[in-house]
């Protein structure tokens, strides 16, 4: 098994925690499809570790979800005592992380934070989904929230969180009633907004209000000619942000970065941050 690899061990955690391969992360067969949002990217080979049926579970399962499983290690007592003669083998709960934020959540907290500096506060990912870029910027000190209307995505979130060690808040919320979904939250009491791939422009002037002086705006989502990519999707304009938009939206703040990124699949998103001025 090439240890270039992400190693998954798809038993039972508590099989896991008794015993495993130096370097594999827990992911149950049986739990996969409620944790997609844990494994890497579909481009990204993986190799399996676990007992007979869990790995004909994880590997069907995978391939339909369109991975490549470029290699498999069934589990025994026999690759137990071997693993333990030569160093490799491990016990306990800790299981590195698989996932990968948004790039751009990336970016910033590699490059752009640096650069500016911006320092950690408070936080608020708006369409948070299962929460990979907001557990992310927890794990780099700031206090974060998310908000979604997705009870059971804001569960993943919090599960999520849980695994990597840090505290997040989560509140469900409807975001597109025409009111302001934020009408209970101080203004310019906000240090970070961030949004990926959701855009409902009345949320703007809402968002403007929750940033304190100095805020950031972290903005990705996708854009026009997205309808024209292999994809097709989405076509709804209201859905697709103009070129320039967001810059618009965002009149009179310093912008940090506003670019054009194109996915694998070739739809283009945008890749725009902003520091607000209040």
């Amino acid at each position: 098994m090439s240890e270039k690899l992400p190693i998954i061990d798809c038993r039972t955690f508590d099989a896991f925690c008794c015993g495993h391969l130096a370097g594999a992360s827990s992911i149950p067969a049986a739990e996969m499809p409620a944790r997609m949002h844990e494994l890497p990217k579909t481009t990204q080979p993986v190799a399996l570790c676990g007992d007979a049926a869990s790995l004909r579970a994880a590997r069907e399962f995978l391939a339909r979800k369109g991975y490549q499983v470029a290699g498999q290690t069934e589990w025994t007592p026999q690759l137990a005592a071997g693993l333990q003669a030569q160093g490799l083998l491990e016990s306990g709960e800790a299981s590195p992380r698989l996932w990968r934020p948004a790039p751009l959540i990336a970016r910033f907290v590699d490059e752009i934070a640096p650069t500016h500096g911006v320092i950690p506060g408070q936080g608020l990912d708006i369409g948070c989904g299962s929460g990979r870029d907001m557990t992310y910027l927890a794990i780099h000190g700031w206090e974060m929230t998310g908000i979604d209307a997705s009870a059971e995505a804001l569960q993943r979130a919090q599960a999520l969180a849980v695994s990597q060690g840090v505290v997040i808040r989560t509140e469900c919320r409807d975001l597109e009633t025409g009111a302001d979904p934020f009408a209970d939250v101080a203004a310019a009491s906000v240090d970070l907004v961030c949004v990926a791939r959701y855009l409902h422009r009345p949320l703007f002037p809402w968002m403007q209000r929750l940033l304190k002086p100095g805020g950031v705006v972290i903005y990705q989502t996708f854009m026009q000619g997205c309808e024209h990519s292999v994809v097709g999707r989405p076509r709804n304009p209201n859905f697709l942000l103009r070129p320039g938009e967001l810059a618009e939206h965002f009149a009179g703040a310093e912008i940090l970065l506003d670019e054009v990124e194109i996915l694998a699949d070739g739809r283009p998103v945008s890749a725009f941050i902003c520091r607000w001025r209040g």
